[in-house]
């Protein structure tokens, strides 16, 4: 069927905005820096999901445009969404692990349930995970959490610092604390044994955007304003991967890596950080596996990756509102 002048402009509209899809992605090379704009590759994507929609209904040829977007990123499509799918894999050795910003607990009462510290506490009772990572840590508002004999909570001495926490079921043989450089983030780890087996653990939080109401992303002059502050950001949270990656090329242990990254999985942050290893979402997730809200956008911005010793046998994203994160757990084999 001919398309009408309206359906051409469509058509022209559907093709650009299809490239620059595929460009936030990472699926071709782009030209310019596109950096700020990954948070909203969701929403390019679903604008891009409707017109495919409008042209399958019209039975108009255009539609196989998307799908031949699809195909040509289809590597990062498995980063974007998931389908439902049966990962789980028995493993006569598994070790479950969990991930999560707390908000200090709501210690500032962001959250109008006076009772978020229990809340949590259940929901940690119910899950069960082997190991925590608490991002956003305070010893005010703390569960007891008494089945966690062994923790390594980051120094006192790094005062103005957002604190972290590993909590573990595992004996904790060594640990340390990576000092990021004029930044209110940090990292922890600890080597930890299990069933006579070593590995470590990593606890990252790296630099926040530290957006605001005031802050506008389309709207002068506060944009320009905005596009500086997220450059500043993307090149400190380089620079503390740099830091971790001194740790961990004295590491010879296989290693999970928990972090709050501030960035999503289309970032050259996140492309930085998981270099050599396993998102688990990517393996055993489902859906957008969303942890975060901007201004209504879903985004994954909290991440375990896993070497390749360990299997992802499943993951979750468990949508509890005790903080403005969502907490992340994955199991893992270990033959």
């Amino acid at each position: 069927m001919k398309l009408n002048v309206f359906e051409k402009l469509l058509l022209i509209f559907n093709g650009l905005f299809l490239v620059f899809q595929l460009m936030l992605m990472g699926s071709i090379p782009s030209f310019f820096d596109f950096s700020i704009l990954n948070l909203f590759v969701p929403l390019v994507v679903l604008v891009n999901l409707l017109l495919f929609c409008y042209w399958v209904v019209k039975i108009k040829w255009p539609f196989l445009l998307f799908m031949g977007a699809f195909l040509i990123g289809y590597g990062e499509w498995n980063l974007l969404y998931q389908f439902p799918k049966n990962t789980f894999r028995t493993s006569s050795s598994s070790i479950s692990v969990m991930s999560y910003n707390v908000r200090l607990f709501n210690k500032y009462n962001w959250i109008e349930d006076t009772d978020v510290s229990k809340g949590i506490a259940q929901m940690i009772q119910e899950k069960n995970p082997d190991v925590i990572c608490f991002q956003e840590y305070s010893k005010t508002g703390t569960p007891r959490l008494d089945a966690y004999e062994y923790r390594y909570i980051q120094p006192n001495r790094s005062m103005g610092k957002s604190p972290l926490a590993i909590y573990s079921k595992f004996p904790i043989l060594d640990q340390g604390y990576i000092d990021f450089e004029a930044s209110s983030n940090s990292g922890v780890y600890v080597d930890l044994s299990f069933r006579q087996q070593r590995f470590r653990v990593y606890n990252l939080h790296l630099e926040s955007f530290r957006i605001n109401a005031e802050d506008r992303l389309f709207t002068n002059p506060n944009s320009a304003a905005l596009q500086i502050k997220f450059d500043e950001v993307f090149k400190k949270q380089l620079s503390q991967i740099e830091q971790f990656e001194a740790v961990e090329a004295s590491n010879d242990l296989p290693a999970i890596l928990c972090t709050d990254l501030n960035n999503t999985q289309f970032s050259k942050t996140y492309k930085a950080l998981s270099r050599g290893l396993k998102d688990a979402f990517a393996t055993a997730g489902k859906g957008l596996g969303e942890t975060f809200y901007f201004s209504s956008f879903p985004l994954r911005i909290d991440f375990i990756f896993v070497a390749e010793d360990f299997k992802v046998n499943s993951f979750e994203v468990i949508e509890k509102n005790y903080s403005d994160h969502y907490p992340i757990v994955t199991t893992l084999g270990w033959d």
